[in-house]
């Protein structure tokens, strides 16, 4: 994004003014600094009863007693609806290549694949920690049953 805003800023335009062009700049800079400096975009927190994603703007509580949880060969395809830059990606998302038939998710991911899919009531979500294996090994000493 700041790139992109940095790029229409040197685009040479009879109405691109100096101000212009320097306002432009500098608020690609700032959305910059904000992605570099920023606290951590994206968490997942295992608490005593629930899974918590965390991200810029809000959080999911999701029960470990509602909750399934599988790894998924699938990858993250169309962005229906949400944020989808380098190493953040959230919101709706189609996945192909699933082999289980999940075709829709709910992402909150750095990476479009070798990702979790935890399975909640009628929604499926699309995670990737770091370390797919230990956060299934938790999630299963927690209580979540494990699908194959």
């Amino acid at each position: 994004m700041p790139a992109l805003i940095l790029a229409v800023a040197l685009i040479p335009d009879r109405e691109n003014t100096p101000l212009f062009r320097g306002l432009l700049t500098v608020l690609a800079l700032l959305l910059f600094a904000l992605f570099q400096l920023a606290p951590r975009r994206l968490a997942y927190t295992l608490t005593p009863d629930a899974v918590v994603i965390q991200r810029v703007l809000n959080q999911t509580r999701l029960p470990y007693a509602s909750l399934s949880a599988r790894r998924t060969s699938g990858v993250l395809g169309m962005r229906t609806f949400g944020t989808g830059i380098p190493g953040y990606l959230t919101g709706h998302f189609t996945l192909s290549h699933d082999g289980q038939g999940v075709s829709r998710v709910l992402a909150a991911a750095s990476a479009s694949r070798g990702g979790v899919l935890l399975h909640s009531g009628d929604a499926n979500y699309f995670l990737t920690p770091a370390d797919p294996a230990t956060f299934l090994a938790e999630l299963s000493r927690r209580g979540v049953g494990l699908a194959a």
